[in-house]
């Protein structure tokens, strides 16, 4: 009986693994290691592209398919010149009748204690409260009672305020305006000025770029295209001509059928012409405004990934690969992010091999618009159970049988 018990539970043990493998549509080896220990693995733009936004359906696999722990370790733009970046809205803001509520996502991982909010023409008094969040579950208080300010007298509609607040990291920032029994403000779109390095350290580029260009109306359109949906986050620009020039230029992605407003920044003579963004697409817009002057002369236009890695305590000689592509997943909780900071600053750097369709990968087949997943796991369940039933009856009627011999 214990001996048929553990067999099956090895059994499961052996499924599951295997199972949790083919909801994955894609998959990378690992570079083998000759040494046990902490290992910095580089994510390039082939295998980030293939993956969520946020990186949550990322697993490193052994070879015996089991999940293998790590922790997320970015590679921080550094000083250069300054451009405007403007954060995601998370569309799924919860409705209130009790106040005004603009949730948005820091992409850039920089720490914060400044944000810029541009908000449509208005002239009413409100007090704004800051709040921030890492799984847009939880939120905790940053800043209570900021006063709004009144637009000034313009014609543009609109108009940009300022909030200052204690230094913080959250993913996730939340601005809410109490206009109980009142009308409610409209936001338009927030960021941070931030200033970046305009080297190629610690940028992947992304290959190829398609490139179709237009002048029209004093406008310079430059349509780009990507063969994959890349996490993009710096755009260079080889401008040989005019000897000098200052133009406003704007970048979006191609959302829905319609354009997003993703960073508006200054091309100047004197400076590198590069753009920070952060966009996961295939498709961007930039919008030079040329006004009387002759357009840019624009030669190559390059697109690049902002380093990323993964850290993870990795056995030699083992075989390890990346597995990716699991719409449903959800990022893993691991307790290895309790001892990040045990880990060393040298950490060695591997890479992984190009990223491969998972044979393994399976579809769940659902009938009549219904996923019948959980009933076929419990027909399993059920199985196992009804032949440990059997088994043990059997046992049971061969020793009776001895014994009536």
């Amino acid at each position: 009986m214990n001996r048929l018990t553990l067999f099956i539970l090895l059994l499961c043990g052996a499924i599951l693994p295997a199972s949790a493998q083919k909801n994955f549509k894609y998959k990378a080896a690992l570079q083998k290691i000759d040494s046990t220990g902490f290992y910095r693995i580089g994510l390039q733009p082939g295998l980030v592209a293939k993956a969520k936004p946020d990186l949550s359906d990322l697993r490193i696999a052994d070879a015996k398919g089991n999940f293998v722990p790590y922790i997320q370790a970015g590679s921080l733009p550094q000083k250069s010149q300054k451009s405007f970046v403007i954060f995601p809205e998370i569309t799924n803001t919860p409705k209130t009748d009790t106040s005004t509520v603009f949730i948005i996502e820091n992409k850039t991982g920089l720490v914060l204690d400044r944000l810029w909010i541009r908000l449509q023409n208005t002239a009413v008094k409100r007090k704004v409260n800051l709040l921030g969040s890492d799984d847009l579950s939880q939120w905790f208080a940053i800043q209570e009672d900021i006063p709004l300010q009144e637009a000034v007298q313009n014609s543009e509609g609109t108009y940009l305020q300022s909030l200052s607040f204690p230094a913080s990291n959250y993913r996730y920032l939340k601005i809410q305006v109490n206009d109980k029994n009142k009308n409610p403000v409209k936001f338009l779109q927030a960021g941070i000025y931030t200033e970046y390095a305009s080297t190629a350290q610690s940028y992947t580029a992304i290959a190829p770029v398609n490139v179709i260009r237009a002048d029209s109306n004093k406008t310079s359109f430059i349509d780009i295209k990507l063969n994959d949906n890349y996490q993009v986050n710096r755009l260079h620009l080889n401008i040989s001509a005019p000897r000098y020039y200052k133009r406003g230029v704007a970048v979006y992605q191609f959302v829905n059928n319609g354009k997003e407003l993703l960073s508006e920044a200054e091309l100047s003579s004197g400076k590198d012409p590069d753009m920070l963004i952060a966009a996961k697409t295939n498709h961007l817009l930039i919008e030079i405004s040329n006004g009387d002057n002759q357009p840019l002369n624009i030669g190559e236009i390059k697109a690049y990934q902002s380093d990323e890695y993964l850290i993870s305590y990795l056995e030699a000689k083992q075989s390890y690969q990346f597995l990716v592509g699991d719409s449903s997943a959800q990022a893993p909780e691991y307790d290895l992010k309790f001892f990040a900071d045990s880990i060393r600053g040298n950490t060695p750097v591997i890479k992984h091999n190009p990223v491969v369709k998972n044979i393994g990968y399976s579809v769940t087949v659902k009938l009549a618009g219904k996923d019948y997943t959980v009933l076929i796991w419990v027909a399993i369940i059920v199985s196992l159970g009804l032949l440990l039933f059997l088994t043990l009856k059997m046992i049971k009627e061969v020793k009776k049988k001895e014994g009536e011999k």
